[in-house]
């Protein structure tokens, strides 16, 4: 069965922080939201009749950094084929029966090693059934799997102190290449919410595919979102069944969506919860079954905000407790993965999970006065809900909706439908800043007993980075001056999470190794240094002094060609020719100046002025020359996340624009002198 991981999962895919810098060692945490299928080596493939509940959190939890393009690390090749693969879900009214039969050929020796295990996921309300397993050889022996070759483990990802999430293990004998592995097993579960979904495609290729969902009766309903070409849905009542034959694997292109590695998902449903307004009563159903109103987060509410009248400063001192004195710690139990703890537990221990620190946010602000409400959230930055089809699976974490009116909050702070949305479990940043994973992505406020589905905003402009260059050249080519990279946003909190965890000799290689990929090759650096710059979107300054031995000698009447590298990744053409799947980027806002005082004056530039501007983003470059000086500014902004193709016109021309100034090396004509010689 197939699990929608939170995030200590992941989507089988990494990404960076934010488009064209990288800083090499820190590593983000693999982004939730899309079913991960790992096949046999992990958690098994096929479906998911719940989720582990909601428990993600933002910012990093290992202290590398990436800060760069949006770079799709490549999914490992896979050429096993699946011969069989059937998943049969059977609804009734004392739980759901889920039947998987699968039969995969191994063909080549790379497929032993990666199929040669398999895990089906267990919770407290998820329990194993029969298993049969066996290894079928070319010649026709077949090898079953022993007892001894089952095993059970508890799994727990970096930031739970416990879970109730368990695997059963299956490793199948050493078999040569050629060979078949088949597996039958059946889980019980009782989902908590009525609901599932199960992922169609896979890496392989798969010869027969057959998923039946049938016993839905009242209140019965499925959608598959997404495409796969090669599939027949066929309807039932209370049911669907799915079929296809000779299905290619799937491998998709950079920058595609999450639900791309599955091609499309069908997702079911059955009782009475069919609408958004009901998702969010069976959620406020939830928690009231959480003890709330306790003295000492009154008491905790009234020391954090004595003596603040204004209601925006009293928001902000009470996110800022939530935020860095709440470490987050997940215990993730049953149906704990949905309900939080008590929010006066959560206040005495100092550490909880999203959910707890949210549920605490919001009874701190009421203390206080001030309306707040949780908001069941996607953190991801590569998929997105299915608006069409109500049900809590599609969540994976909890943030805060406070209503905006009247708080005199700067244009850029994250408001949407009303609402200032607040992430407790960010570590730095103010109310102006949610991260960009939550941007841009339906989140549903629970509120007055119903769900309220509400869009994120996008505040690309937060996530910045700007490169100042000041350099003297010399007539030899050689230049000296300073450099300044300032970033904000995820990538600026990305820095500050690095700086927490590391010694200062590797944040000093960090810091040389950025700017060797801005700076003209051979730059030398010395006096590095950077400072925390203050505001409500966090964000850093590296600076630095650089000399550049030689960007090229002069010619006569010339000076060298200046090299101006990109701070940006956009899509190539040949990325977006032909394509029918959306891109999906990370919203940014990129700036560099050069400033560069020539040897001699100058009578003009032989690079060019670009502007393009369009709904999606825009570029522009502007080079002036006044005396010896030159400036140089170019800037690339993206507005958008979800890029649709039929918006792919638009983002090609801001990245042709960017692409081909980028390939022209700014060339600067000077005034011979008398003697032929630089003045």
């Amino acid at each position: 069965m197939r699990r929608s991981w939170c995030w200590c999962g992941g989507s089988g895919r990494r990404r960076t922080l934010s488009p064209g810098i990288e800083i090499p060692g820190y590593l983000r945490p693999p982004l939730p939201g899309a079913s991960e299928e790992i096949g046999f080596s992990g958690v098994p493939d096929g479906t998911a009749v719940g989720s582990p509940g909601f428990q993600s959190r933002a910012g990093g939890r290992r202290w590398g950094l990436l800060l760069g393009s949006l770079i799709l690390l490549a999914p490992s090749l896979h050429a096993a084929t699946l011969l069989e693969r059937s998943i049969d879900v059977e609804i009734r009214p004392d739980g759901v029966t889920e039947r998987t039969h699968l039969r995969v050929r191994l063909d080549n020796a790379h497929d032993v090693s990666n199929w040669s295990s398999y895990s089906i996921a267990l919770d407290e309300n998820r329990e194993m059934g029969d298993l049969t397993a066996t290894a079928i050889q070319p010649d026709g022996k077949t090898l079953k799997v022993s007892r001894r070759d089952l095993d059970t483990r508890q799994m727990a990802g970096e930031g739970n102190l416990h879970s109730s999430l368990v695997v059963r293990s299956v490793t199948f004998p050493a078999v040569p290449v050629g060979s078949v592995l088949a597996l039958d097993y059946e889980v019980r579960e009782r989902p908590y919410f009525q609901a599932g979904q199960i992922a169609l495609g896979s890496a392989e290729p798969v010869e027969s595919l057959r998923v039946a969902v049938h016993g839905g009766g009242a209140g019965w309903r499925y959608h598959v979102d997404g495409t796969l070409p090669g599939i027949t849905v066929q309807e039932s009542p209370g049911g669907v069944t799915v079929t296809g034959a000779k299905l290619p694997g799937l491998n998709p292109p950079e920058k595609a969506p999450g639900l791309a590695t599955a091609g499309a998902m069908l997702r079911y449903a059955w009782g009475d919860a069919g609408s958004w307004e009901a998702v969010g009563r069976w959620y406020e159903g939830l928690l009231a079954q959480v003890p709330r109103g306790a003295g000492p987060v009154a008491a905790k509410t009234r020391e954090l905000v004595a003596g603040v009248a204004d209601k925006r400063q009293r928001i902000a001192a009470l996110t800022d407790f939530a935020r860095r004195q709440v470490r987050y710690v997940a215990v993730e139990v049953g149906i704990g993965g949905y309900r939080p703890h008590t929010p006066q537990q959560v206040m005495e221990r100092l550490w909880g999970d999203c959910k707890d620190k949210a549920l605490l946010l919001v009874d701190l602000l009421k203390e206080a006065g001030i309306e707040a409400y949780p908001a069941l959230a996607r953190l991801d930055a590569d998929g997105r809900v299915d608006r069409d089809f109500p049900s809590p699976y599609q969540f994976n974490h909890m943030i805060v909706a406070v209503p905006a009116d009247g708080l005199g909050l700067d244009p850029e702070a994250p408001v949407a439908g009303g609402y200032l949305f607040l992430d407790a479990t960010q570590e730095t940043g103010g109310l102006a800043w949610l991260q960009p994973a939550a941007q841009d992505q339906e989140v549903l406020v629970v509120r007055n007993g119903r769900g309220e589905l509400v869009r994120t905003p996008v505040r690309n402009a937060q996530e910045g980075r700007r490169l100042d260059v000041t350099l003297a050249l010399k007539p030899e080519g050689d230049a000296a001056g300073t450099v300044r990279l300032e970033l904000s946003g995820e990538s600026g909190a990305a820095f500050l999470h690095l700086d927490a965890g590391a010694k200062p000799q590797e944040v000093d290689r960090v810091i040389r190794r950025v700017f060797a990929a801005l700076l003209p090759a051979g730059t030398a650096l010395s006096d590095l240094h950077w400072q925390r710059m203050d505001g409500g979107v966090p964000a850093v300054a590296l600076e630095a002094r650089a000399s550049v031995p030689s960007l090229g000698a002069a010619g006569e009447g010339s000076l060298p060609p200046l090299p101006v590298p990109s701070m940006v990744a956009l899509p190539s053409s040949g990325l977006l020719e032909g394509r029918t799947l959306p891109v999906v980027e990370t919203p940014f806002a990129s700036r560099v100046t050069w400033r560069v005082t020539l040897p001699t004056d100058a009578c003009k530039s032989e690079g060019q002025d670009v502007t393009v501007r369009n709904d999606l983003g825009a570029f522009h470059q502007k080079v002036a020359i006044q005396g010896r000086e030159l400036t140089l500014e170019r800037g690339t902004e993206l507005r958008q996340r979800w890029i649709d193709p039929a918006a792919f016109p638009a983002l090609k021309e801001i990245a042709l624009a960017e692409s081909r100034t980028n390939k022209r090396r700014l060339r600067v004509s000077c005034p011979p002198s008398p003697r032929g010689g630089p003045g």
